[in-house]
């Protein structure tokens, strides 16, 4: 990860090759698949498709933000124990 950024409850990761520090829309497919299967939704972007995008409701409980940040941190560990 180069960057966490956002405002309120939007952010976004961006992702690069830990390597050469490359934006790296593979490493941020890998993540936001991963995130997925263990359910959690995530959005892709950016002008090189390295951002990691979320948004959730603004009725979002504490427990849920957790739940989310657990879920996206095992996703990026995962997929960072597969390199």
């Amino acid at each position: 990860m180069r960057d966490v950024r956002g405002k309120g409850l939007m952010f976004a990761i961006e992702m690069v090759d830990p390597a050469t520090g490359a934006p790296s829309s593979p490493l941020a497919g890998q993540v936001l698949e991963a995130a997925r299967e263990r359910g959690l939704l995530v959005g892709k972007g950016g002008v090189h498709g390295n951002v990691l995008r979320m948004a959730p409701p603004l009725t979002l409980s504490t427990e849920e933000a957790a739940e989310g940040r657990d879920i996206l941190l095992d996703a990026v560990r995962a997929v960072a124990d597969q390199a």
